[in-house]
């Protein structure tokens, strides 16, 4: 089990991380401790139970944008590296704040989903942790699938 991610995002892959130097950020900047903001955050999230993948349903959303946007700032700090064009570079705030900018703010004509859903992976891997797929699968047997490969009712996928 691990508390960071490995994520698609913007112009490459990069890693997600909330270190206690990012949650205190993260509550100095909401006036929230980490627990309120997790709360607001994920509440109005529905899991698919056929895939128990997340998504989140507006109307049932409690969170600031201000949240959403730190926790996607602080995860890129946090995590501190990124792979772009086959390469390693390093991501410190100002870079961290120049990918949000660009790829999850409003202002730049993204939608506020795009922030909420960053945020929600990043803090559910902070909070309940993440075990990547070759580790799940080695727990629970593989989702039967039929025969032109798609999953069978009932199944999940387990990312």
């Amino acid at each position: 089990m691990q508390t960071h991610r490995e994520i698609p995002f913007g112009d490459g892959e990069y890693t997600v991380r909330l270190g206690l130097a990012q949650i205190f950020a993260i509550q100095d900047k909401t006036g929230r401790g980490i627990g309120e903001v997790y709360a607001r955050v994920i509440e109005g999230r529905m899991q698919d139970q056929g895939t128990g993948f997340h998504f989140g349903y507006g109307p049932g959303a409690r969170f600031s944008i201000e949240e959403v946007l730190e926790v996607c700032r602080q995860g890129l700090i946090g995590g501190g590296k990124g792979f772009v064009d086959g390469r390693e570079i390093e991501v410190r705030d100002h870079l961290a704040t120049q990918l949000v900018k660009t790829y999850v703010h409003p202002e730049a004509g993204n939608p506020i989903n795009r922030a909420w859903d960053m945020a929600a992976v990043i803090l559910d891997a902070a909070w309940n942790g993440y075990a990547p797929a070759a580790e799940a699968q080695k727990k629970s047997p593989a989702p039967k699938t039929s025969e032109d490969g798609s999953i069978e009712e009932g199944q999940s996928v387990t990312e």
